[in-house]
């Protein structure tokens, strides 16, 4: 289940910051992308280190990098491994242990690397761009709706 209460908190908290659009947009977009990464334990980390280097908020990384969560992932990678192997040609098949033996594990698991990587590459992709633009659209119509109600000493009102 996607914590959508806490997302929702962290993207208004980043959107009433002095942040640009852009930044809120590009910071929750590429905590989105770091979402769909295999790297279970570094999505929020590396959300946070992509958005200090691009100079995104990193607020909006954080909100980002918690749209995949361990109730969703296994659905979200079994459909990105599935989307790498049509593109690499490879058949998904079902996954069997033989033991809980790290040799047994990395055997089964190594053939669904490729398409794992491929898959959630591409998704996580599509998935930040659709991110970025919806994100950025909120962003603006918010700000300029709190500027027309707060608008600044000295200012006008349009």
């Amino acid at each position: 289940m996607i914590p959508v209460a806490r997302i929702r908190r962290k993207l208004v908290e980043a959107i009433h910051a002095e942040a640009e659009e852009h930044a809120i947009a590009g910071g929750f977009a590429v905590g989105v992308f770091m979402s769909f990464t295999p790297f279970l334990f570094f999505h929020t980390a590396g959300a946070l280190l992509l958005a200090f280097l691009f100079r995104w908020s990193k607020v909006a990384a954080a909100a980002g990098a918690w749209v995949n969560n361990p109730y969703t992932m296994p659905f979200v990678f079994y459909g990105c491994t599935w989307v790498g192997g049509k593109i690499l040609g490879v058949r998904v098949r079902d996954v069997r242990f033989t033991s809980w033996e790290f040799k047994s594990i990395l055997t089964t698991a190594k053939p669904m690397i490729a398409p794992l990587l491929l898959g959630t590459t591409l998704v996580g992709l599509v998935a930040a761009g659709l991110a970025y633009f919806i994100v950025y659209r909120v962003a603006v119509r918010i700000k300029s709706a709190h500027r027309k109600t707060h608008p600044e000493p000295g200012g006008q009102l349009p």
